[in-house]
């Protein structure tokens, strides 16, 4: 890996079923109340949230595309409300289930760092 300030920074396309959308967005707010003195976690929360305001396509699909930073507080949110959610709710755990197998695992999250 280069150090150079001109290298293009990757990109991950997290496909969001329908009803995986606002599910993705709760737990992204929460973890905006959570961070509330981490402006940069905000930050980058936020710009998710934003994306996640796109039309779905003609399949109710929405893309979102995440810088490395973005992707890692997507998946610590995700990930977060999941492992709240008691057994009563396993609808929803599912949906937190299936968006976190879109990621990428938690090794690959725990390398990247936040500048």
């Amino acid at each position: 890996m280069s150090d150079t300030p001109n290298e293009p920074q990757a990109y991950f396309h997290l496909l969001l079923d329908r009803d995986e959308v606002p599910v993705t967005a709760s737990a992204l707010r929460l973890l905006i109340s959570d961070e509330a003195h981490q402006p940069q976690i905000r930050g980058f929360a936020r710009e998710v949230l934003a994306a996640l305001e796109d039309p779905a396509d003609e399949f109710g699909v929405t893309t979102v595309t995440l810088s490395p930073a973005q992707m890692k507080i997507t998946h610590t949110a995700v990930r977060l409300l999941f492992n709240d959610m008691q057994r009563g709710q396993s609808d929803e755990r599912e949906t937190l289930r299936a968006i976190l197998e879109k990621l990428p695992d938690e090794h690959t999250m725990r390398a990247i760092i936040l500048d």
